[in-house]
């Protein structure tokens, strides 16, 4: 299979997720650094992230793993140029050629990266500043053991209103985390959830003031990294037993991720449109525009 992603974000991938291995403390602290573009994952970072982990399960030293972000964000999705909306001209709509194609690379080549941090022997931490949303919010926010969050992070499915049911296969996660009523609210809605909310919804265990995460979060790391390895592990092997008892199957996911990609909606077709003519940026603005129009109207003007 050829290598996901441009000739560009495979050269840049390796100084933009970046590994630090403290064997002393125990703890390994994994980087995003794309902070021009609030890190926005590539999928070359992706694969990083994959291989980096490897890399860390490796470590026999190492006992905990901090997820962090470089600049004003955690990270604010996948880089939606390189990763959606790429049809080839003249196709208006997939087949359910492209969406096998599709649902395999989503299960098992670009979203292995959440699946190295699931099943990862360590345990994970993610430290949440700033935006925490798409991509990063079903996958790091859902696939770490613990949140640590700042109280004015955002948090959310931000795409949730024009994308559907992108994120269909994680919200079986978001579902069993916060709540089918709390998920469903955060769905319907695409309203971000701040900090304090995401821990008293349960996807956060602290939410702290900015000024004190990083401190926070690499206290607690070290914390859990004073205990041994082999005490840790078979901890970690109780928590998934148990998450295995309310996993879904893969036929189960593929056929989500199918029912996305072959029916698009006219919301999401509109902003693929408005992506190609002004860019990403814009295409959200005017998103918001309208949605802030149509609650704004009278009742009778939305039927």
């Amino acid at each position: 299979m050829s290598a996901f992603g441009t000739v560009e974000s495979r050269a840049a991938a390796e100084n933009q997720v970046l590994l630090r291995l403290d064997a002393a403390s125990g703890v390994a602290t994994l980087t995003l650094n794309r902070p021009e573009k609030h890190n926005a994952l590539t999928v070359p970072m992706r694969e990083r992230i994959t291989q980096l982990m490897r890399q860390v399960n490796d470590e026999a030293a190492i006992r905990v793993v901090v997820i962090r972000g470089e600049g004003p964000s955690l990270s604010s999705g996948a880089e939606i140029n390189e990763d959606w909306g790429q049809r080839a001209p003249g196709k208006k709509r997939y087949t359910l050629t492209d969406a096998t194609r599709y649902g395999s690379d989503m299960t098992w080549g670009r979203q292995g990266f959440a699946q190295a941090i699931s099943r990862s022997d360590k345990i994970t931490i993610v430290q949440i500043h700033g935006y925490c949303v798409a991509l990063s919010y079903f996958t790091l926010a859902t696939k770490c053991d613990l949140v640590v969050v700042s109280e004015d992070a955002k948090l959310g499915a931000l795409e949730g209103r024009f994308l559907g049911p992108a994120g269909a296969v994680s919200s079986i996660h978001l579902n069993r985390i916060l709540g089918m009523r709390r998920a469903k609210r955060l769905g319907y809605t695409a309203d971000p959830m701040s900090g304090a909310e995401a821990q008293a919804g349960g996807l956060a265990y602290l939410s702290v003031p900015s000024a004190r995460l990083e401190a926070v979060t690499m206290r607690l790391a070290a914390e859990i990294a004073q205990r041994s390895a082999s005490s840790l592990r078979y901890l970690k092997l109780r928590v998934k037993a148990g998450e295995a008892l309310l996993g879904a199957t893969v036929p189960t996911m593929t056929g989500l991720l199918f029912s996305h990609f072959l029916r698009p909606g006219e919301d999401e077709l509109s902003f693929w449109k408005q992506v190609k003519k002004g860019g990403v940026r814009a295409a959200l603005a005017k998103d918001k525009s309208h949605r802030d129009e149509v609650l704004a109207a009278p009742e009778s003007a939305q039927s």
